[in-house]
């Protein structure tokens, strides 16, 4: 105690000396007059206005002042269109996303996304994206089982939503689709498994497990009734993720054969439940989105949107050489989550390509007639596929439209470590009179078609404003996708 009190005094000595030593200065401050309320206010003002200075700062950087940085992402405008003219039809929002699932990730992949690849924090920024953007539809790609059956069904359910999902059984994470409860219920489902689909005499090249998942989306009553002079039913809407594999792309053309195909059976099934069997296809509005892991310049994407499709140039070097690769047997048994997505790729052989994008390929005769025989199977058939990018984009986002496409699509979608580019599409679903050639649709011709109005697509940054790292990174993207998303507005 006694050296407690020592050291205590000492304290109160040493204070004491300081309070002399600058006593003079002491007896210049007026307290009363520092804490007046004059004072007290205009301090108050001062923080508050630098922290309001520093909300907007955020904002204007597309960051949510409200969450901690780690749970930040970019925030991108809805470019809008035809902003003159009221909303007369019935509007809703249309988005579509992979996610990246969990099950997926691997650092070897992800370098420089440190801890933005935990669950615990992409879900908050998923969750708080999805929130954010309010789409009234969500195609999502990559949805973990366990996280679906664990945490999105309970979550967008808080949102508003409903939902569905779909897997292969060997595989951990499937698709899904969430649909706002006021403005459409569910009526009937189409399951796709592309490996059990059949396309004419072509047969699938290797097994890939890939999943679709298509819904027939009735308008509520209550949506009905805001819209009485709205004819059509409803909406149909399908979501996929297609073969991953970098010499895949004979395959995946297959299965964009399959994606309109199953549309036109489930079209025509929709109307025979609603009772419409006049054969016309247009009682409801058919959507396709997802990652097709194709650019706008190869197969799968022209065989679906340029009709009749004519292979040539790049895109006709590109299926024929992926017709010369031989896969692993392995990949005809239950694959893992290594075979999936940039894992593990069979080792490159003497017999096999050493690049699934060459500038040249001396296909042989039997390679030739592979390709050929996909070309006719997708003129075959009377249905087409229009994205709403390629057809709109131009028009609110010219300086990214078409950089590295002749179609007008956005640069790029996908953001990952190793590569850069555009997979992901919203599709509307068309009939295809085979002596009508279509390329790219001017967005008026397209909206008369149609009867519908595009309202707006969610703004879509070109590769020179992205960072050099890959996604998802903190404060940046949740996924190594980025979201897009359309307004679409029905007229008749």
């Amino acid at each position: 105690m006694a050296d407690e009190k020592a050291s205590c005094s000492e304290h109160v000595n040493q204070h004491g000396d300081q309070t002399k030593k600058h006593g003079k200065k002491g007896k210049n401050r007026n307290p009363r007059k520092e804490m007046s309320p004059e004072h007290v206010a205009k301090v108050r003002a001062e923080r508050e206005a630098a922290r309001k200075a520093k909300r907007e700062e955020m904002l204007a950087k597309g960051m949510d002042p409200d969450h901690p940085p780690e749970l930040q992402f970019i925030k991108r405008p809805l470019l809008t269109l035809h902003e003159d003219e009221p909303i007369e039809g019935l509007s809703f929002k249309l988005l579509t996303y992979n996610c990246l699932a969990q099950a997926l990730i691997r650092r070897k992949l992800f370098p420089d996304s440190g801890d933005s690849l935990k669950w615990f924090r992409r879900s908050k920024v998923l969750q708080y994206e999805f929130k954010h953007y309010n789409a009234d539809v969500l195609c999502l790609q990559e949805i973990d089982y366990i996280q679906y059956q664990q945490f999105w069904k309970d979550e967008l359910d808080k949102l508003g939503y409903d939902t569905q999902f779909y897997k292969q059984p060997c595989k951990n994470h499937g698709v899904s689709i969430a649909w706002k409860r006021h403005l459409f219920q569910l009526t009937d489902r189409m399951l796709i498994d592309y490996d059990k689909e059949s396309s004419g005499k072509i047969e699938k090249r290797t097994l890939t497990h890939n999943s679709g998942l298509i819904l027939a989306l009735k308008f509520t009553d209550a949506a009905k009734q805001s819209c009485p002079h709205i004819r059509k039913s409803g909406i149909l809407v399908g979501t996929s993720h297609l073969f991953w594999h970098p010499f895949g792309t004979y395959e995946r053309t297959r299965q964009c054969y399959v994606v309109l195909k199953k549309m036109k059976e489930f079209m025509k099934r929709v109307n025979v439940l609603q009772n419409n069997n006049d054969g016309n296809l247009s009682h409801w509005v058919p959507f396709f989105c997802g990652d097709f892991n194709s650019q706008p310049f190869d197969t799968p994407y022209l065989s679906m949107t340029s009709k009749p499709v004519e292979y040539t140039g790049r895109a006709k070097t590109v299926v024929e050489c992926s017709t010369s690769y031989t896969f692993s047997k392995l990949r005809n048994g239950e694959e893992d989550a290594e075979d999936e997505e940039g894992g593990n790729i069979e080792k490159f052989g003497k017999d096999q390509p050493q690049t699934p994008v060459p500038e040249t390929f001396d296909a042989t005769p039997e390679q030739q007639k592979l390709v050929e025989e996909m070309q006719e199977l997708h003129n075959s058939i009377d249905m087409r596929a229009i994205s709403l990018y390629a057809v709109g984009y131009g028009e609110v986002h010219p300086e990214n439209s078409g950089i590295d496409n002749d179609r007008g699509e956005p640069e790029m979608s996908n953001w990952a470590n190793t590569w850069r580019g555009l997979l992901d599409y919203i599709l509307l679903i068309t009939q295809w009179d085979s002596s009508d050639r279509k390329k790219v649709d001017s967005l008026e011709t397209f909206e008369k078609e149609n009867s519908l109005k595009l309202r707006g697509l969610l703004r879509m940054p070109p590769a020179s404003e992205m960072s050099h790292h890959g996604q998802p990174h903190e404060g940046e993207y949740a996924s190594d996708h980025l979201s897009m998303m359309c307004t679409i507005e029905l007229t008749a």
